[in-house]
Order: structure tokens, then sequence, then C-alpha cells
């Protein structure tokens, strides 16, 4: 890149270059997450349609599982024990961690911190097992 430009990321490429305060060239990527899901679970029943919201976020994939399987029991007039309630919570908050973990290390190897990335994927995989 040339002296006073910076390239700023925004999701899963480069999008726009910026020189000082201003905007000098934007790429935007109109559809790159579109995955047809509601299409593809047009026909599925509830437990078939699961393992397409891991897909969408393969890093917060017990958020997106919890979000369908609350939204179909609010519809259906569901009532799950307050057993599952915590365990899903739980769960939906191990997730979490992992997904900041991922997002503070991919930033750590955007600013050339080879290291932490390291170091933090080995505390995530505690947590994978952990909830293995």
């Amino acid at each position: 890149m040339s002296r006073g430009r910076v390239l700023v990321r925004v999701g899963s490429k480069p999008s726009s270059r910026s020189r000082a305060k201003h905007f000098i060239k934007a790429v935007p990527h109109i559809g790159l997450l579109h995955r047809a899901t509601e299409k593809l679970i047009e026909y599925k029943t509830y437990t078939q349609a699961l393992p397409y919201f891991d897909r969408l976020d393969y890093v917060s994939m017990m958020c997106n599982e919890q979000a369908w399987s609350l939204a179909v029991e609010k519809l259906l007039g569901i009532d799950i024990p307050p057993r599952a309630k915590w365990i899903r919570t739980l769960f939906a908050e191990l997730t979490r961690i992992q997904n900041h973990i991922m997002g503070i290390t991919t930033h750590a190897l955007d600013v050339g911190a080879m290291t932490p990335f390291f170091w933090m994927f080995e505390e995530r995989e505690k947590l994978f097992e952990f909830s293995e």
C-alpha cells in the first residue's frame, strides 16, 4: 500500500481503503454470507433443521441453535424444564466465550501478534473439551 493509506478490514475480506479521515475506495461484497437457510429448512422437522444453524456461524454454533430452539418452542407453546434452560444457558455462555477468544486472537493476528493466537487457541480447546 502507498504511504498514508490504510486498508480497513470489514468482515472476512478487505473491503475499503482510507486516507486520513476520508475513504477513497470501497468494494462491497453483497450477499457474501447468504446461505439460503430459510429455503433449505423449509421442509425439515424441528430437529432436522438444527445442524443448518451450526453452519451460519461456526464459532457461535450453540447460540444459533438456542435461538432456533427458543423460537420454535415459543411458536408451538412448548415449555421446557428449568434444568434444560440452565444447560442451554451454560453452553450458550461457553460458546460466547469461545467466540470472544476467536475475535480477540484474530485481531491480534491482524496487528502482527502470533503468540497470543496460539495461547488463546489452547484455552479455547480446553472449553471445547469441557463441552464434549
